[in-house]
């Protein structure tokens, strides 16, 4: 028995240490290996997913309820492509362009073209990705899928959320051409697929969005960035002037809008040039860390400046996969559950479901590196709550995240990953509570004058 008790706490580290949640992995260290994952949110996941664990004999999947981030798009801020577009033109007709700035130029003046009023956009591999989740997601449980069942979606109001919703819909189609799907994308819905929006009524002004102007925790990013960047390390072996810079644009901005294009390239299919190589290595590593810091202050389990203020606006959401579960459960009508939005909700909704390793608080700013990683909220990235029932009528529920297991902090029901259905609803209801009494308790962050 002991023997056994071992063996199978082992698998549950090593599957811990797969979905991310072992804190023996080194940042940066897997950055250096993978520089994409400097990318952060931007960052890639592989959809060609290992075995999940088996239910539970009798109990067969009958229900699952999704919440999907958007497919790959490109980096956001059409004036970081611009301005840096701008700095190589420049440079390049006063000749003071290195033999490596003009390396970079000749590969940006193809990136470009495919950029330009593009930012934010959904690419192609964004299309692809939501194809290959809907069709794992039908081949893993095609008799959910049967005949003419019903399945309901909604995106939120964001152009490359409804085109996912509509990708991830068309391959469900193709699977089962006589599915009834519905989509929606409505601002009617938006209090619950985007939780940090006005519509979200506990979401005061400062509040509102992910970058956000007023956030207290907004003087500490700007003061580590400035401590750890040095943008004359970027520049200076690709330029003979680095005066023309502040022409341009304040030199660490420059860097960071060269750092998030060359973040974003991973994204887009019709991009095959890479700009890593004009950064060096230990800075994309300052880059990356003061990038991930931003990401776990807004909507990672901060404890330092917003006491989980952020992350308990996601219980709108939690709520509505609860009430959605138990009318559909109960009515039997909708077996499908399809939410699309961003990955800051799915970030706060593993905070408020207190899964280890992404509600970590820290002490100190520079510790944020060694227990969240960002770029485990790539692209596409997706929450599925599956649940299983058996001939007695009991409910099971297992959750999977990016298509694999991941353990919740309650007991099971003496099969690894899943867990009774009125022991998650009353966990779940308690960090919903919680959350309601941090919003209570906390203000919104003043406007600045």
């Amino acid at each position: 028995m002991e023997m056994k008790r071992f063996f199978l706490f082992s698998c549950i580290a090593a599957c811990l240490s797969v979905t991310g949640l072992g804190q023996t992995r080194n940042a940066f260290e897997e950055i250096r290996q993978e520089p994409d994952r400097a990318g952060t949110v931007l960052y890639m996941y592989d959809h060609d997913i290992p075995p999940c664990a088996k239910p539970p004999r009798g109990y067969k999947s009958f229900y699952i309820s999704h919440y999907g981030r958007h497919g790959a798009r490109n980096h956001s801020s059409e004036t970081d492509f611009d301005r840096l577009n701008e700095l190589l033109v420049k440079a390049d007709a006063r000749g003071l362009l290195t033999e490596r700035g003009k390396e970079l130029k000749r590969r940006y003046d193809l990136i470009y073209p495919v950029l330009h009023e593009c930012g934010g956009d959904l690419c192609d591999r964004g299309f692809e990705q939501q194809h290959k989740i809907a069709g794992n997601m039908y081949r893993a449980h095609k008799h959910i899928f049967r005949r003419n069942a019903r399945i309901d979606a909604v995106s939120t109001t964001v152009p490359r959320c409804i085109l996912t919703m509509s990708a991830f819909c068309d391959q469900l189609l193709r699977c089962n051409p006589r599915l009834e799907i519905s989509m929606q994308a409505s601002n009617s819905t938006m209090y619950y697929t985007n939780p940090f929006s006005l519509y979200n009524k506990d979401v005061q002004p400062t509040d509102e969005g992910y970058n956000n102007k007023y956030a207290y925790w907004q003087k500490a990013y700007h003061d580590l960035r400035d401590e750890l960047l040095h943008p004359e390390l970027v520049f200076t072996p690709l330029l003979t002037d680095l005066g023309i810079l502040e022409e341009v644009w304040d030199p660490l901005h420059l860097e960071c809008a060269l750092y998030a294009t060359a973040s974003g390239l991973q994204c887009n299919g019709k991009i095959t040039e890479s700009l890593w190589d004009f950064i060096p290595m230990d800075e994309l590593l300052s880059l990356y860390e003061c990038y991930n810091f931003r990401f776990y202050a807004s909507k990672g389990p901060d404890t330092l400046f917003q006491k989980g203020r952020q992350w308990a606006f996601a219980w709108t959401t939690m709520q509505d996969i609860l009430d959605k579960a138990d009318e559909d459960i109960s009515s039997g009508a909708c077996p499908v559950r399809l939410r699309f939005g961003h990955d800051i909700i799915v970030m706060s909704l593993l905070a408020l479901l207190d899964v280890d390793g992404y509600n970590t608080p820290v002490a100190d700013i520079r510790d944020v590196k060694d227990v969240y990683r960002s770029y485990d909220f790539p692209m596409s990235l997706n929450l599925q709550f599956i649940f299983y029932r058996n001939h007695a009528g009991d409910v099971l529920v297992r959750m999977l995240y990016n298509e694999r297991d991941l353990a919740l902090p309650i007991p099971d029901c003496g099969t690894a990953y899943f867990y009774r259905l009125e022991d998650f609803r009353t966990f779940a209801e308690q960090r919903i509570n919680l959350a309601h009494n941090i919003i209570a308790t906390t203000q919104a962050p003043p406007k600045k004058s």
